[in-house]
């Protein structure tokens, strides 16, 4: 259990506002397109997918944080940023959200991997 005098640890709150995110991606896609790109079905699509890796994601860090769970999840989303750059390359329709995605998929994968290296406090009893 966290104790509510000290700061959570990163994994904690990376964990937390993955959810939220991959929420949003799932529940209003549309919404987050039309501020960022367009909303064409293949996106809508796409994003609610991503919105459900992030929701598994999230939950498998928030259960087990250990470094090669954290390490796994940089992973992905270095996956992901590497991606969604390919797809600014070729897509001009979609290169601003693209570029966009690519950065939140390289933040979410420097959290993890600063998360990965911190130490984790021993349970308390």
């Amino acid at each position: 259990m966290l104790d509510p005098t000290t700061p959570a640890p990163v994994w904690h709150t990376s964990g937390l506002a993955r959810l939220a995110w991959g929420a949003t991606l799932v529940v209003a896609p549309r919404r987050v397109l039309r501020r960022l790109g367009h909303p064409s079905r293949l996106a809508v699509g796409t994003l609610r997918v991503l919105g459900v890796r992030h929701l598994a994601q999230a939950a498998v860090t928030l259960r087990r944080p250990v470094a090669v769970v954290l390490i796994a999840g940089a992973a992905a989303d270095l996956l992901h940023a590497a991606s969604a750059l390919a797809l600014a390359a070729v897509d001009r329709r979609q290169r601003r959200i693209a570029l966009l995605d690519s950065a939140i998929a390289g933040g979410w994968a420097v959290l993890d991997g600063w998360a990965a290296r911190r130490p984790r406090p021993s349970p308390q009893r």
